[in-house]
């Protein structure tokens, strides 16, 4: 992993390389753990922070050490990794040398990832949809939290589970804002409607009309 390869990442796409929630990651740059640069808004979105390599390595390693790092030790590492040149895999705290080229390249590799998932996608100015279809992304990662993948592919025939599997993926890194997608498809809630009769014929005209007359 280089500066050049990974340069910046949003809060949303840093959480989804490190597995880690975007509101953990905020949380650290208002205590004031990591640092972020911002980008400027556009025209009715709100500024982005972000997070480079010294930050997606330092969180990396103080998962793996926090036990063996006191508060002066995580400043010191945070502040070693910030003045790293590029390509540089190691780094020395005292007389501590930490070799860094195992996180770099599970780095690299999540990073790597999450660019393939992109690929996938056609990033519509009103909705994210998934590549050669008028398929929104989030309403597949919306079904995902209550149906199987082996469902939605069902529902969505024309959708592989590749590319299910990447709509969900897209969404952890993207997260849709405003109101979310339902968690069942239409053509799954009006099968289960099915199922339990509310479609089913009354057996006679008069069952189905409200009484007036006693």
């Amino acid at each position: 992993m280089t500066r050049a390869q990974i340069q910046t990442l949003t809060v949303a796409e840093a959480g989804y390389v490190l597995g880690s929630s975007p509101a953990l990651l905020n949380k650290a740059v208002d205590s004031g753990v990591i640092r972020a640069r911002q980008r400027k808004a556009k025209a009715g979105k709100a500024v982005q922070r972000l997070l480079g390599p010294a930050e997606l390595r330092f969180l990396r390693l103080v998962e793996e050490l926090d036990k063996d790092l006191t508060p002066a030790g995580r400043r010191r590492l945070y502040d070693a990794l910030r003045k790293l040149s590029s390509g540089t895999h190691r780094v020395r705290i005292g007389g501590v040398e930490l070799n860094l080229i195992r996180i770099d390249q599970d780095l690299t590799k999540k990073v790597n990832r999450l660019r393939r998932v992109r690929e996938g996608v056609d990033r519509r100015p009103v909705e994210a949809v998934i590549r050669g279809t008028d398929i929104p992304v989030h309403l597949i990662a919306g079904l995902a939290r209550i149906q199987t993948k082996e469902e939605i592919a069902h529902d969505f025939p024309s959708l592989s589970r590749t590319q299910v599997e990447a709509a969900i993926e897209y969404a952890k890194a993207y997260p849709k804002r405003g109101r979310p997608f339902a968690a069942r498809s239409l053509k799954r809630a009006l099968g289960e409607l099915a199922e339990i009769g509310v479609f089913a014929e009354s057996k006679s005209s008069s069952d189905a009309l409200p009484r007036l007359i006693p």
